[in-house]
């Protein structure tokens, strides 16, 4: 049964005797299951939306071979093709962002719950890559660097940071000029997005594995039914298969029973 603490000072200092207390996270993780289901069902319409626009597309260029840059048919044939696919990359920054959030919060976790008081507070205000090295090295006799889950925890923190600051997440960062005022070469599509969004919540998943395996305290190293659950969304989208040349904004979709 837990107990109620009403003070930090009640709190024992030894990890290793708690829990309880239990831990209070903001609740990110739903976050990240709700956005990966909205974003399953964003993929199975453009399953169904895509072949369609296509097909009406190639009517249109036969009747159009040169069609002028503001021809309204143009739009309102390719509308509910660019109004999803928005959603779709949309649903993928989400999905990137709350996993890099959630991210710190298992480290944080793992450093409350293994780590001697003295050493989780100092760790506090350090970036989460950092904090990763220290409760790696704390728990293990590895440095932790030039591994999967610290690259893992590296590329969702600069991601992260990115984004929170209102950067566009396709460019540098070192400068504000640089970022808002250059064109990319290649805007975000939705191959590319999906692509991206995969690879980093399998980092983010390479990071969960790892820090149970290392955790001493029986709480945080046990798995979650979130864990499974993410898991099945990932195993979803990987069905969808993207073939495209350029920056992706045309596009084969093949899905994989």
């Amino acid at each position: 049964m837990s107990t109620e603490f009403t003070t930090v000072d009640q709190l024992p200092e030894d990890p290793l005797q708690m829990p309880p207390p239990y831990w209070r996270s903001s609740g990110v993780i739903f976050q990240i299951t709700s956005a990966l289901e909205e974003l399953c069902k964003l993929l199975r319409a453009l399953r169904d939306v895509h072949p369609r626009i296509e097909v009406l597309l190639s009517e249109y260029f036969a009747r159009n071979p040169e069609p002028s840059e503001d021809d309204e048919e143009f739009g309102d044939i390719s509308e509910p093709l660019w109004e999803l696919e928005s959603k779709i990359k949309l649903k993928c920054e989400l999905v990137v962002f709350m996993a890099a959030i959630e991210s710190e919060d298992l480290i944080n976790r793992v450093s409350v719950y293994n780590l001697h008081k003295d050493i989780s507070e100092s760790i506090e205000r350090l970036s989460p890559p950092e904090k990763y090295l220290v409760v790696t090295a704390s728990l293990t006799e590895s440095t932790g660097k030039s591994t999967r889950p610290y690259e893992a925890i590296k590329k969702l923190t600069t991601w992260r940071n990115t984004y929170a600051h209102g950067h566009c997440a396709d460019r540098p960062t070192k400068s504000l000029r640089h970022n808002h005022l250059i064109s990319p070469n290649e805007y975000p599509s939705v191959p590319n997005e999906v692509q991206n969004m995969v690879s980093l919540l399998e980092g983010y998943l390479v990071l969960l594995r790892h820090l149970r395996s290392i955790s001493r305290n029986d709480y945080t190293k046990g798995e979650s039914l979130h864990d499974s659950e993410i898991e099945e969304y990932l195993s979803q989208i990987k069905r969808y298969k993207f073939s495209y040349e350029g920056n992706g904004d045309i596009y084969e979709l093949k899905y994989t029973s």
